[in-house]
């Protein structure tokens, strides 16, 4: 199968452009790792997770519906002022991806994060997801996390990073969509 053309970088005016709108993107430097404005050339790992069914909710998806999810969260950059981070190691070796953004469903902004597998357990969606939080509380005062209720390992993160469970906002999904999921609140009540 040919590669999609939407997944190919740009070239000559247009990958200048399309530098100059990723560099509107704020980046976060922590000790270990970069939270920089996602680029063509990441797809393929935010397709390895999310084509994967490792608990991200209604997963795994088509390659095509993981290109409207990145875009989507891309977009939120310029629609909300949130968006799509790609996290790399500091030899820019792309790790994962942290999202404070909306999706179509959403009631109010999400921080959700999401990792390759072979990163899995050395502390590096901690590490992300706390300064995301921290940049987050700066722009919103609130919003949460939607976790599979079977998701151990994102539950814990999310109480890490000082979330409390809210229990009208789950409430209120599982009437709306018919589904348990754990809503944890990041700063105030909504």
């Amino acid at each position: 199968m040919k590669t999609p053309r939407c997944i190919q970088a740009p070239a000559g005016a247009a990958a200048k452009a399309a530098l100059a709108h990723r560099a509107s993107v704020p980046v976060i430097e922590t000790a270990r790792l970069r939270l920089r404005a996602p680029e063509v050339g990441d797809f393929p790992a935010y397709a390895t997770i999310l084509s994967a069914d490792e608990g991200h909710m209604g997963g795994p998806f088509s390659p095509e519906d993981i290109w409207y999810d990145f875009t989507n969260y891309i977009a939120g950059w310029m629609l909300h002022g949130i968006g799509l981070w790609t996290v790399t190691l500091n030899d820019d070796t792309v790790v994962g991806f942290i999202t404070l953004g909306l999706e179509w469903e959403d009631q109010e902004p999400e921080l959700g994060w999401l990792f390759l597998p072979e990163y899995h357990g050395q502390g590096y969606a901690s590490e992300a997801a706390h300064a995301a939080r921290d940049l987050g509380l700066d722009l919103l005062q609130s919003f949460v996390s939607y976790v599979d209720p079977d998701n151990t390992r994102s539950n814990r993160l999310a109480e890490r990073l000082g979330a409390a469970r809210d229990p009208a906002a789950e409430a209120s999904i599982a009437t709306a969509q018919g589904e348990a999921i754990h809503v944890w609140r990041h700063g105030g009540a909504k």
